[in-house]
């Protein structure tokens, strides 16, 4: 199968819009479900992209506490709960940024799988809580978005043979469990099984916790907003690290990005790309 390397020509065509007469419900429903305490800030760093690049309505799923909400009035909290996660009330839905690996966290998965939830962003602990499961076949529009060492646990093979021979355990993954695949790294490879697409725009710079849990809401974003998950994924992967490589234009060094610094970029990036 041949790789086929993103463009910046491409992204521009794929970039969403708001016409004149458009309001909120154009950006779509996403929701946030992760977060858990002592890892409140990945499902809030995960929202805040997903806001960054559109959704009209963006909703974190956690133990939320109301300086959260006093310093985050844009974003709707929901406490935890099972029934929330009803497909026809989100366009799409991103699971598992510092969610856990609580047997809370185990059920709502396999309620994801089992109620076929359209639209999932499978990362971190979501990924994590995939990989103790027996492999069953998710739905083909989910996106798994794991680096080579999440992967790793996900086919039971050493990351170091991932390292050597990227596509082909992308490949393997996406046969294995049926959906679209993100592997992050210094090249990023993406597939929905029929192509292949590879994009080295990123940064070391990016090499920080908390940047994945950026990636996954920008995802979850596009997806909100009638995206297809192939797209949602490259064009989400190529932002996330245009943002970091312009970051480190304006004279940063490339030790000091934050996550927050990626999602206060976004709008610059996302208006260059249009230009």
């Amino acid at each position: 199968m041949i790789v086929s390397k993103i463009t910046r020509v491409f992204i521009k065509t794929k970039i969403p819009s708001r016409e004149k007469h458009s309001n909120k419900t154009r950006g779509g429903k996403v929701l946030i479900v992760g977060g858990s305490e002592g890892l409140l800030g990945a499902g809030i760093l995960s929202a805040l992209s997903a806001t960054r690049v559109g959704a009209g309505y963006t909703y974190v799923m956690m133990n939320w506490r109301y300086n959260q909400l006093l310093r985050h009035p844009d974003l709707l909290f929901l406490a935890p709960n099972s029934k929330k996660l009803n497909p026809t009330s989100f366009d799409a839905l991103v699971f598992g940024p510092g969610l856990g690996q609580s047997p809370t966290a185990k059920k709502w998965l396999t309620y994801l799988i089992k109620q076929k939830i359209p639209l999932v962003v499978l990362d971190a602990d979501g990924l994590t809580l995939l990989s103790g499961r027996p492999p069953v076949r998710l739905p083909a529009h989910w996106i798994l978005t794991p680096h080579t060492g999440e992967l790793a646990r996900l086919l039971a093979v050493r990351s170091t043979a991932i390292q050597k021979d990227p596509v082909k355990y992308l490949l393997m993954a996406q046969k294995k469990w049926g959906c679209h695949v993100l592997l992050k790294g210094p090249t990023t490879y993406i597939t929905d099984g029929k192509k292949i697409f590879s994009s080295a725009v990123g940064t070391p710079a990016l090499a920080k916790a908390g940047t994945g849990d950026v990636l996954a809401g920008i995802i979850g974003g596009l997806l909100a907003q009638k995206l297809s998950p192939l797209d949602a994924a490259i064009v989400g992967n190529y932002i996330h690290g245009l943002a970091s490589k312009q970051w480190l234009d304006q004279g940063n060094d490339h030790l000091s990005l934050r996550p927050i610094d990626l999602i206060e970029q976004l709008p610059k990036t996302l208006k260059n790309l249009r230009s």
